[in-house]
Parts: structure tokens; C-alpha cells; sequence
């Protein structure tokens, strides 16, 4: 295993990166920063010298570039898609449509609102649970965003928001960017809640006009019984067209779902728990016809991982599962995002932390060969 920095600032908290390959060669990666706050500001996620929260008003988007296939990023090649303002920008994803139109999407939570004003919206409007000592205000869900770049990602059109018929309750990114399908039509996969009485549900909208407008979506999972949450959905469309993803879950043993399509999406067949444990996590499918599976590994040894499939992912050699890092601090970690390398190796991106307590995004380049000879 090479393990190498991506990006590290020491007045960000780095998190949630995604990369992909362009038509020319480059790499980006985009991922979320958000500032560094004193303890005052808000108590933070571990025991660190860095306090920081996955949700904070001043959040931006930003990706770095690769031109050397991910062996060194640039740090002047740093873009700022979003610089937000009054809003947390979280969990951005990115892909280059056929046209070569780069599109990356988000989420927003509004900040800064009383507990008055949040009231008035509860029933409509998803809103954060109160967080000690975060001063900052009430977090309320605002929308989904869709940013266009035509120049490689060098600069980005303004942010267009967009709503899901009915999930407008609260929204989430999913684990992938836009998956175009071989006539055009754009895939994008989410989770979210259409009411305060719903429980997280997986989804997946479609658009047909290059993201202008976006239809009704086909729901991947749901337990009607409220006693598992679906989130966190990554989307990949295999060689022969099968449609497949894997979901983190809330109140169960954190053993990750999977369910896949043969129509495109529209519906979903094969819901059940994998062997795998860890969450999100991120799909590929290698040259060799294998599924790769990379994740988060959230208790000790705290860590990535990642596991293949011979058979469309029906099942998981989890006895050649790959431990990718195993030297993580705490829990704080993750999502990762891997691309298959033009000499066949594979870089899984991530973020990680140091001992100064900076999260940062960490890039480890390994081998299939490593596994399988």
C-alpha cells in the first residue's frame, strides 16, 4: 500500500471526497471543507485538537486535480465550486456526462435559524436536531443542487437547485454522481424522508432533459415497519447494463443492504443484508469483471476496507477482504471513493485524520493483484 495526502489545510475539516477520470486524463476529486472552530463555537464529533461538526454554515465545495494519474494533486489547482455564505454545502458528488459537460451536485441546510422559526417549518422542512453548544443556530433542510462546468472543471455555472416530487420533506446525496444510460437519460441516487413520519427511504430519479428537470422516483428500499433506515446509496451500472448499489443502515448491526435492476432503474429486486461491514461506501467495476466495494471501517481498528465480487455482486469474498488503512484515531473517517488506474492499480480516496486532529483527504493506491494472483 502507497499512502499519500491529497489535501490538507489546517484551518479545514476535509471530508466526503469522490473522484473520477476525465475524457482528457485528469483527476478530480471533489470534497466538502468546512472551517476549523474553536471549542466555543460548537462541541465537536471525538476528543481532538480540532474541533469541528459535519454540519457548519461556513462549508464550501471544492475539488483538486491530478494530471499525473493521481500519482501527485496539485494544491494550486484547487477550485472552489461553491463558497456557500449562511449555508452548510454537504456530501458533493461528481461525473463528466458523455457530452463532457462536468455535473456536480449537493445538499444544503439553511443555518443561523431560532427555534421559533424552525418550528413554523417542522412539518414541512427536515430540521437538525439541537446540537450542545453549537452557536450557530437551528439547522433546517433547504434543497438539493446541480453545478454545470463546460472546461474541465475549471470554473462552474451558478448553482441551479432542484426538489424530488414528493421528498421534498428532506433530501440527501447519495454516494455517486449522474449515471447516464446508454439513451441519454441521467440517473441520480438519493435518500430522504417525503414526511416527519417516514423513515429513511432510497430512491433514484431520472432526467431526460440534462438535468433541467427531474422526475419521480423509483424507490430502491424502504422498511414500512420504521425499523431500518436506507441511506447513503452509491449507483453503478455494470458492463451488461444490471444496475446495482449498497446502503448504509440506521438502527441495525451497520452490515451494509444491496439491491440491484435490470430495468433501468425503475424497479428493484434482491434487497438484503451483505457480509459486509462498514459504511458508506463506494462501487467500481475493475477491468477484470470484478465488483469492488470500498468503505469505511468505523470501529477498531478504525480504518478503509474493501471487498470483491466474482459474481455481480450477488456475494462478497469476504475471506480476502482488504484492510486499505488500519491506523485511524476514532470513528471520524471514510468515504471512501476508488478509481482503477491506467497501469491497473487502484487509488481509494478518502478522509482521514492525523494526530494534530485535521481531517484531511488521504489517497491509497493498491493492487487487485495484491488479492488475487
Amino acid at each position: 500500500m502507497e499512502h499519500i495526502t491529497i489535501y490538507k489545510g489546517t484551518d479545514f475539516h476535509c471530508a466526503f471526497p469522490e473522484v473520477i477520470r476525465l475524457q482528457n486524463g485528469d483527476l478530480l476529486t471533489v470534497f466538502r471543507q468546512a472551517p476549523v472552530r474553536p471549542p466555543n463555537d460548537y462541541e465537536g464529533l471525538c476528543n481532538a485538537v480540532h474541533v469541528h461538526h459535519h454540519q457548519d454554515p461556513g462549508s464550501r465545495t471544492a475539488l483538486i486535480r491530478s494530471t499525473d494519474d493521481g500519482e501527485t494533486w496539485d494544491p494550486a489547482s484547487l477550485t472552489i465550486v461553491d463558497a456557500g455564505g449562511d449555508q452548510d454545502l454537504n456530501l458533493a458528488m461528481i461525473a463528466q456526462v458523455s457530452s463532457g459537460q462536468i455535473i456536480v451536485n449537493n445538499m444544503r441546510l439553511f443555518s443561523g435559524w431560532t427555534d421559533e422559526q424552525s418550528a413554523e417549518v417542522e412539518n414541512e422542512k427536515w430540521v437538525l436536531p439541537k446540537r450542545p453548544g453549537r452557536n450557530f443556530g437551528r439547522m433546517v433542510w433547504d434543497s438539493l443542487y446541480l453545478y454545470r462546468s463546460d472546461d474541465n472543471g475549471h470554473t462552474f455555472a451558478p448553482a441551479e437547485p432542484f426538489t424530488v416530487e414528493s421528498m421534498t420533506y428532506w433530501s440527501h446525496t447519495g454516494k455517486t454522481g449522474v449515471v447516464e444510460l446508454p439513451d441519454g437519460t441521467w440517473l441520480l441516487p438519493f435518500h430522504g424522508m417525503g414526511s416527519p413520519e417516514e423513515i429513511g427511504r432510497v430512491y433514484i430519479v431520472r432526467s431526460y432533459d440534462q438535468g433541467k428537470t427531474w422526475g419521480r422516483p423509483s424507490t430502491v428500499a424502504y422498511d414500512p415497519n420504521g425499523q431500518l433506515r436506507f441511506g447513503e446509496p452509491p449507483l453503478l451500472r455494470l458492463a451488461n447494463g444490471r444496475l446495482l448499489t449498497m446502503m448504509r443502515t440506521g438502527a441495525g448491526d451497520d452490515h451494509m443492504y444491496q439491491a440491484y435492476s435490470t430495468d433501468d432503474g425503475w424497479t428493484w429486486r434482491g434487497l438484503k443484508k451483505s457480509p459486509i461491514w462498514g459504511y458508506p461506501c463506494n462501487l467500481i467495476e475493475l477491468d477484470s469483471g470484478r465488483i469492488l466495494c470500498t468503505y469505511g471501517y468505523r470501529r477498531e481498528p478504525f480504518g478503509i476496507r474493501a471487498a470483491f465480487s466474482e459474481d455481480q455482486g450477488e456475494t462478497w469474498d469476504m475471506d480476502n477482504e482488504v484492510v486499505i488503512r488500519d491506523d485511524g484515531l476514532h470513528m471520524d473517517l471514510g468515504y471512501p471513493s476508488s478509481i482503477q488506474k491506467k497501469d491497473g492499480r487502484i487509488l481509494s480516496t478518502y478522509y482521514y485524520h492525523s494526530e494534530d486532529g485535521i481531517r484531511f483527504i488521504g489517497g491509497s493506491t493498491w493492487s487487485e493483484s495484491d488479492v488475487y494472483v
